[in-house]
């Protein structure tokens, strides 16, 4: 009988208090009780009161210790919402108001507790993590259209709550509009009626019908999750906003160091045993993308040796080596004239470039300036972090030789040079991009094999780029070019024209005008700041980061102060650092050991494209070398290092112990790949006598 009673005190508080999931009725407003609204957005901003708000939550789903009410009791009855996420089913969410916000969450976590049932094993406890919303704003909207398209940068920043006229609720929050890959982007920006429908109605199969234009409210809400700390009863907790962490992370060498690793554990997981990369991963959806991009392997697998040379962890060069395999066996050959070329062109021999698979308007693939000159980089790199300059010898000059043949007289290059030795060009385009790239491959080449062509060649390519294509532009007309800013500092080296140190400072300044374009946007939308582009993307920040390292490394060179230089580039640097999947950020997504240390597209683009992985992590390494000069501490990489690879210095990298440590997430995540096992082969089993067996 006493049972029973309390059984039914709870089923009166459930309903009293308006708690519930979308699969339940739910009475209450969005919104919950009102009031003291600066007073709740200063307590939810705390971490103690949120760290309380969350054990609240585990004490009621597992019994865990007495938490603190008494913070939250003094504040009003917002709504709450939490959420459990565990590898299956992925996340489980239930909503609940109170009297005071200590009872919303108790009543959000009693609702979810008895709709999961089974789904939430206390035994399970310290492997599930938490994630709170509590309800800020409330506006009422309606969805008119076939499409809803707000301005991007308020995309997951809001969520949408919809209630009907016989007491049913549903919701989506605004991390889960992200998480479920509901944002449309590129020509299908926005949220399709459609999906939304879904989504509402799989949280509510109780839900109905909504009509043609249907009102919801939009609601906002302070977000916290707990942080990815196993084994632990009641883990700290973090803030977050969209689908990414609110507080920037540090932006000091340890913490540089422990990302690269997580992105270069992931690039070397994401190679084949044939050498194939992964080209892109659709977290959401968990599935790969069909596409490829051999130009995008070349400069994956050049980041990647620069990882093995700055760790020296022989996994990173067992991978990479496939990895360049794969790239030389989708090469094709010939022998190609150009200005610059021997009067006998055919003594100079064959050129080697990457030929695109065929389409609609190149039936027999197209020839791209870059891919040639990457590739070339990503053969500099080998060389620089091994010192062999023999293995790879051939498939380095055949690419100087293409790239030569591909310059005209007046130093700009082709483009997209023609199929065939003497064809016509089909591809007039330009891009921004190639001619640096090319350059970069040039002057590293000439870092370890001397030809006066190479250097000569560049040159003439630096000094067009300068003189013509560049000329008479300002900050807020120059384009960002990343690579010719890497190029020009090599460049310096060799030449110390002061034309390339002033080019540099001047392609600095264009950032920094891109940088304070969204400034006018960082009170609103606090993750704006470091960004470029509206929204900002993590690829276009990392490509400005690569530069600005370069070019602080071109003013240590020339002994010039550039301390402004290196402010932006630790503001870059710390927005990066918003888009990587490390253990905090990898509580939401169906394969979690697939996506570890990797880096999504930006602030609404959850995807993992390589070359986003390889420009972050080849902008941390700039940044953490420039930040260790400081210190007089000399980490491979940038101008110089290659002559002194080539004079017998050698750099022992990370520590085992320091490795085991930085690694420690990527094996639990993972376990080890193929490249791991290979470099460590099992041990022969023996048999009584000492014999191996067989």
């Amino acid at each position: 009988m006493y049972r029973n009673q309390i059984v039914l005190f709870v089923l009166l508080f459930l309903l009293f208090t308006g708690c519930g999931g979308g699969s339940t009725t739910d009475p209450g407003t969005a919104l919950g009780e009102s009031g003291q609204d600066d007073a709740l957005v200063e307590a939810l901003a705390d971490r103690e009161v949120a760290a309380a708000a969350m054990g609240i939550a585990r004490h009621t789903l597992f019994g865990t210790g007495e938490p603190d009410r008494t913070g939250l009791a003094e504040l009003p009855g917002r709504r709450a919402f939490v959420c459990a996420y565990q590898e299956k089913p992925t996340s489980l969410c239930a909503s609940g108001t109170g009297d005071d916000l200590a009872a919303s969450v108790e009543a959000a976590a009693a609702a979810l507790k008895e709709e999961a049932g089974r789904k939430l094993d206390p035994a399970d406890a310290e492997d599930i993590r938490l994630k709170l919303d509590v309800v800020t704003t409330t506006k009422s909207r309606t969805f008119s259209k076939q499409r809803d398209k707000p301005k991007a940068r308020r995309v997951g920043t809001y969520g949408y709550f919809v209630s009907t006229d016989n007491g049913q609720v549903s919701w989506l929050l605004p991390s889960e509009l992200l998480e479920r890959g509901l944002y449309g982007k590129k020509k299908k920006k926005g949220f399709d009626r459609d999906k939304i429908l879904k989504q509402l109605s799989r949280r509510n199969n109780n839900l109905g019908k909504l009509d043609e234009e249907f009102s919801y409210q939009e609601i906002k809400t302070i977000a916290w999750v707990e942080r990815d700390q196993p084994g632990q009863a009641q883990p700290d907790v973090f803030r977050l906003y969209r689908l990414h962490p609110y507080e920037f992370a540090e932006a000091t060498p340890p913490v540089m160091l422990q990302r690269m690793v997580w992105a270069a554990d992931y690039l070397m997981s994401s190679i084949s045993k044939d050498g194939k990369i992964r080209y892109q991963y659709k977290t959401a959806t968990d599935k790969d993308s069909r596409s490829y991009n051999l130009l995008r392997h070349g400069g994956t697998t050049y980041s990647l040796l620069q990882m093995y040379d700055r760790t020296r962890f022989e996994p990173y060069l067992l991978a990479s080596v496939q990895a360049m395999h794969y790239l030389f066996e989708h090469c094709d050959s010939d022998e190609r004239t150009g200005p610059w070329l021997p009067a006998d062109h055919k003594s100079f021999g064959e050129s080697l470039y990457i030929v695109s698979p065929p389409d609609a308007g190149a039936p027999q693939g197209k020839v791209k300036l870059g891919g040639a000159g990457l590739a070339l980089v990503m053969i500099d790199q080998y060389v620089e972090a091994t010192g062999d300059t023999e293995t790879y010898r051939e498939q380095a000059m055949g690419m100087a030789r293409f790239l030569v043949a591909s310059q005209k007289k007046d130093g700009e290059f082709l483009y997209f040079p023609p199929r065939h030795p003497g064809g016509e060009l089909t591809d007039t385009d330009d891009s921004p991009y190639y001619p640096g790239e090319a350059l970069l491959g040039l002057i590293r080449l000439y870092s370890w094999d001397p030809n006066p062509l190479w250097l000569e060649t560049a040159i003439r390519g630096a000094d067009w780029l300068i003189d013509e294509r560049d000329a008479g532009k300002g900050a807020s007309s120059l384009a960002n070019d990343h690579w010719l800013m890497l190029a020009l500092s090599f460049l310096y080296l060799y030449t110390e024209d002061s034309r390339y140190l002033d080019h540099s400072i001047a392609l600095c300044r264009a950032v920094e005008y891109q940088y304070e374009k969204n400034g006018k946007y960082w009170d609103d939308y606090p993750d704006f700041r470091g960004g470029y582009y509206n929204p900002p993307r993590s690829t276009p920040a990392a490509t400005r980061g690569e530069g600005l390292g370069a070019v602080l490394a071109t003013c240590e060179l020339a002994k010039v102060e550039c301390g402004w230089i290196e402010d932006l580039l630790m503001e870059t640097v710390r927005h990066e650092m918003l888009s990587q999947y490390d253990p905090d950020m990898c509580f939401w997504m169906k394969d979690r050991a697939k996506a570890f240390g990797g880096w999504n597209g930006g602030l609404l683009d959850m995807d993992i494209r390589n070359d986003f992985v390889q420009h972050n992590m080849s902008s941390l390494l700039g940044a953490e070398r420039h930040l260790l000069f400081e210190q007089d501490v000399a980490v491979p990489g940038g101008p110089g290092w290659m002559e002194k690879r080539m004079a017998g210095t050698d750099f022992p990298g990370v520590s085992q112990e320091q490795l085991a440590q930085l690694r420690e997430a990527s094996l639990r995540y993972r376990g080890e790949t193929h490249w791991e096992k290979l470099a460590s082969p099992p041990t022969p089993a023996k048999d009584s006598s000492g014999e191996t067996v067989k």
